[in-house]
């Protein structure tokens, strides 16, 4: 009985610790970071949660699939960029969508992107640590960052399609590319994260380029018109 209890306490304290980044991210925001508001955070962190059921769903759907069910190396690959790219990728950037984006702010609309990404993380990591999964360490530190930074990558394109950049020709540009590297680079990560021993190591690689993608994009916007939602500036600014 004693064992029972204390199995279950040890449990209940990595579901909290694991959602520590969650909250202690948005209370930074919430005290530090400049016209985002507690409602905003709550939002986020809801589509988070709600975006993982479509992409169960939609992963349990397909898994059955015949190239999904090869163990060579290529179906490996082809499997993470279909289910960890572009499946979760694709999901997240729909909910991102749903975001409060009138008079908000490039910052304040890309930190809502991190929370999404972060919260899905955190309660994936929560479904790994009741089903068992193995090396839930180092799970937790790495996933939630990816998710977390993917999120931010696929929130770019999705503000680019609301406030678009006017080329000098005076045509509307969206920037598609950071949903692909989000999509790339998540797919990869996973993919080097099934490994053992050396090559394990390039998933952190994948991450830190995930984190120098997030912060090119986001200097590129916040150069233009400080990050305000306006329409009418060059793509040129943007290069």
């Amino acid at each position: 009985m004693l064992l029972q209890y204390g199995i279950g306490m040890s449990v209940y304290a990595m579901m909290g610790l694991s959602f520590l980044p969650l909250i202690f991210v948005f209370v930074i925001f919430a005290l530090f970071l400049h016209g985002f508001k507690i409602r905003y955070g709550l939002v986020a962190i809801l589509l988070g949660l709600l975006s993982l059921i479509p992409i169960v769903i939609i992963q349990s759907i397909v898994r059955n699939l015949p190239i999904f069910t090869s163990t060579t190396l290529v179906s490996a690959l082809i499997t993470v960029m279909i289910f960890n790219g572009f499946i979760e990728e694709s999901v997240k950037m729909l909910f991102l969508r749903l975001l409060p984006h009138k008079r908000t702010s490039f910052p304040v609309f890309f930190s809502m992107t991190l929370m999404v990404g972060l919260a899905l993380g955190c309660f994936e990591t929560v479904i790994y640590l009741f089903s068992g999964f193995h090396e839930i360490e180092l799970r937790t530190v790495t996933a939630v960052v990816m998710h977390c930074l993917c999120a931010a990558l696929s929130g770019v394109f999705v503000w680019t399609w609301r406030n678009p950049v006017v080329t000098a020709e005076g045509k509307k540009k969206h920037f598609f590319q950071p949903y692909v590297w989000a999509v790339i680079l998540h797919g990869s990560y996973n993919f080097f994260a099934g490994f053992s021993g050396f090559y394990r190591w390039f998933s952190v690689v994948t991450i830190i380029l995930t984190a120098l993608e997030c912060r090119i994009w986001f200097q590129k916007f916040m150069n233009v018109n400080n990050g305000e939602p306006v329409l009418g500036i060059e793509s040129s600014d943007l290069t």
